[in-house]
């Protein structure tokens, strides 16, 4: 998601939410890896490493946001993003703007006082 990742008029923090506004249907990469059973097969695994890559994309705003553990957050994000995406399909109906509400709270718990209020500042 360069779209989202690449954006140097967004701070560290705003990268991390605006990530849940790019996303409005099923991801291709889970319906791929739903459809597929066998997990050596080569979309599984283009999959398997896109979403690890996007996950590693959130974790280093994460640590340039200045969370404390950024890994953790990371990885809450794209679980989180996920669960949106599938259950935007499965009910048919848009689940990230609850999806977003709870990554604010994930992301204002995980990054300290000090390191929100410099990056406001920014």
């Amino acid at each position: 998601m360069p779209e989202v990742f690449d954006r140097a008029d967004l701070t560290p923090r705003e990268r991390l939410l605006a990530a849940f506004d790019m996303h409005a249907a099923l991801c291709p990469f889970i319906a791929a890896a739903v459809e597929i059973p066998d997990p050596g097969h080569p979309a599984r695994v283009y999959a398997r490493n896109y979403k690890m890559g996007f996950a590693a994309r959130l974790t280093d705003a994460a640590r340039e946001a200045g969370a404390a553990d950024p890994e953790q957050l990371g990885e809450q994000l794209a679980l989180l993003l996920d669960g949106a995406s599938a259950r935007s399909r499965v009910l048919d109906t848009d689940t990230f703007a609850t999806a977003a509400a709870i990554a604010a709270v994930l992301v204002d718990n995980a990054i300290p006082t000090a390191a929100a209020d410099a990056e406001q500042l920014s």
